[in-house]
């Protein structure tokens, strides 16, 4: 339980260790009322410490509704800085807080959560039990400040300069086709270029991008897919040909060799905001995440 021990020193604007411990906790939870329950302490009292944090520090930490609460930027920043040095006091004073796990909210995209990322994060979760991860799969890029993201996975090319990135493997592409498709259109040997671009395409809302760097100007049927799975199952109706990881290519796909033409090869990210306030255990799921 945080102790009261007073307030701030006007005179050398010291922030006291006891609210820095209750804004982590407040923050950790994303709720006043749960973070109030957890410390046995009045709600009342902790929003007006978090007030006069925020006073103190002229910056808004949180926005607050009447549905939810989230950090906002300067919010994530102060957690970055403060949760880890927090954590270590807490520990050195011999205490302890069993009703609080530390998390990571993650993001990935769904198909790789369920064929790549996931399984890893599954290991990770076992071999790291102090620490609960929260992932939303989407292929929408979450803002981090906004959305309480900790870390992204994300497949290049990386277009945010502003975002730290570590490259953790390669996803090779190529083009394929339902085998209906490919049998009514005598497609089954090597397709010349000419011949390919009339085909009509399936894309995932990105533009369909060659090793040499040059990007294909395709002929496109009326459907906007953005879905991998979905793109896929359109493939294998025999609706058009797509670009997809090459891991998806099997059953009713088949594999199309174009003459002098390959997909360009994309990575896998890890994306975070900062690497000089990286929390210490999402720079550790970083590290297990990466290829050995």
């Amino acid at each position: 339980m945080i102790v009261d021990i007073g307030r701030y020193n006007p005179k050398i604007r010291i922030i006291i260790y006891n609210d820095l411990a209750l804004f982590t906790v407040v923050a950790n939870h994303l709720s006043f009322s749960r973070a109030a329950d957890r410390l046995g302490i009045p709600l009342s009292r902790v929003s007006r410490r978090i007030a006069e944090l925020e006073g103190h520090l002229g910056t808004k930490l949180f926005e607050r509704t009447t549905r939810q609460v989230r950090l906002t930027e300067e919010g994530r920043r102060l957690l970055d800085r403060c949760q880890d040095p927090i954590e270590s006091l807490q520990g050195v004073a011999g205490f302890t807080d069993d009703t609080r796990r530390q998390s990571i909210r993650i993001t990935a995209p769904p198909l790789a959560a369920r064929t790549t990322i996931g399984p890893r994060l599954l290991d990770f979760a076992e071999q790291n039990p102090d620490v609960a991860l929260e992932v939303t799969t989407t292929n929408i890029m979450l803002d981090f400040f906004r959305d309480n993201i900790d870390l992204a996975f994300r497949v290049g090319p990386l277009t945010d300069s502003s975002l730290v990135a570590k490259r953790l493997w390669s996803v090779p592409y190529c083009f394929c086709a339902g085998q209906g498709f490919i049998r009514e259109r005598a497609l089954d040997g090597p397709i010349s270029r000419p011949d390919f671009l009339a085909l009509p395409a399936l894309t995932a809302g990105q533009p369909w991008v060659l090793e040499s760097g040059e990007t294909l100007q395709l002929k496109h049927t009326a459907h906007s897919l953005t879905d991998l799975d979905v793109i896929a199952q359109a493939a294998r109706r025999n609706l058009g040909v797509a670009m997809l990881p090459l891991d998806m290519v099997d059953g009713d796909l088949q594999r199309l060799e174009v003459t002098d033409t390959i997909p360009l090869t994309r990575d896998m990210f890890a994306v975070y905001p900062s690497r000089r306030l990286l929390p210490a255990r999402v720079r550790k799921l970083i590290d297990f995440m990466a290829p050995g």
